[in-house]
């Protein structure tokens, strides 16, 4: 086993921070950095974090290298700089600015003690000392291997805990991993198959399809403290599930395709007491078609068009909706 790599803990005032990349003593985005992708949202959250005095997570820097001149280390920040950058962005921010403003105040516009106090707020500091840039990449390279931006599944998991997330979660506890063969482990670590599932249960409530996301957070809100339709959709998707997986389809189908599969789920679902076989020998047909048109004009082939909405704006609601009908004309109604 190697020996443990040294890595000090210390907590540095905002201040303090602040005027370390102003001297450029601390460096905010070394090459290996990704650029910014916070939104205004995510950055007036961050900041609502600090205004109301909750901690975040440690920020890790490593020494880079020395100034001659001034006779200062020089240091990188190896995990942090979108939140370091953000909170630069919160003090400077010009008046006609736009980020901030909606969920907080601007920092101009706070009283004189509350910019004391988110001044002299402590940032936990992780120092991995004078360490080789390549090892510093490394380590920056495992951090987010295993952290990740949370996701909003996991939001309205923590935030909800009523009938209609409990109801999706049900589903899951009822079923194997192998009814839902469209996602990774990792995939499945983010809660992607509770999103899965919670995207077909606003779509069936919803009675129709939406893009995207639109609808999921506004059910599971809605429906937090009742959901009449609990034991029926809980039955029928499950059942449909299992039906699916009954087909005995190959890995490589089309129809493992994540876009597929949500579409035959909710098609399926809408129909009783379908001949297994039947559908079984038009969906194989139908993907057949598919992919032998692929390649032609999508004008009066339904085959060409279905292949385009396979993988074109995929979440847009005209695509859901589009995969739904050509479904259910080409195989569904066939099958009945």
């Amino acid at each position: 086993m190697a020996k443990q790599l040294s890595s000090n803990p210390s907590n540095k005032k905002i201040s303090e921070l602040y005027n370390r990349v102003k001297n450029k003593t601390l460096i905010l985005q070394p090459d290996f950095q990704r650029k910014l992708v916070w939104s205004n949202k995510h950055k007036e959250a961050f900041i609502d974090t600090i205004l109301k005095g909750m901690p975040f997570p440690e920020i890790y820097i490593a020494q880079s290298g020395v100034d001659i001149e001034k006779l200062e280390t020089q240091e990188v920040v190896v995990d942090g700089q979108q939140r370091l950058s953000t909170i630069i962005q919160y003090i400077e921010e010009a008046d006609d600015s736009k980020i901030f403003g909606k969920l907080v105040p601007k920092f101009k516009a706070l009283e004189e003690e509350a910019k004391k106090d988110f001044l002299n707020y402590n940032v936990v500091i992780r120092d991995l000392l004078d360490v080789d840039s390549n090892l510093i990449r490394e380590i920056f390279r495992r951090i987010n291997q295993t952290k990740f931006n949370l996701e909003q599944v996991e939001i309205q998991n923590a935030i909800y805990d009523g009938e209609f997330i409990s109801t999706a979660k049900e589903i899951l506890d009822s079923i194997e991993q192998e009814h839902i063969p469209i996602f990774s482990d990792s995939e499945i670590s983010r809660m992607s198959d509770l999103h899965f599932i919670l995207s077909a249960m606003s779509t069936i409530t919803n009675e129709g399809y939406f893009a995207r996301d639109g609808e999921i957070e506004k059910m599971v809100a809605k429906y937090n403290d009742s959901f009449p339709e609990r034991k029926e959709i809980t039955e029928k998707i499950i059942t449909t599930l299992k039906n699916i997986k009954a087909l005995g389809l190959k890995d490589d189908s089309i129809w493992y395709r994540k876009s597929n599969f949500f579409t035959l789920l909710i098609e399926l679902y809408k129909y009783s007491n379908l001949d297994l076989l039947k559908i079984k020998h038009n969906l194989l047909k139908f993907e057949q078609n598919v992919l032998q048109n692929k390649n032609l004009p999508t004008e009066k082939n339904v085959f060409a068009e279905y292949y385009t909405y396979m993988y074109t704006g995929t979440n847009s609601r005209q695509a859901r909706v589009k995969r739904a009908q050509i479904l259910k004309n080409e195989v569904l109604e066939k099958s009945s």
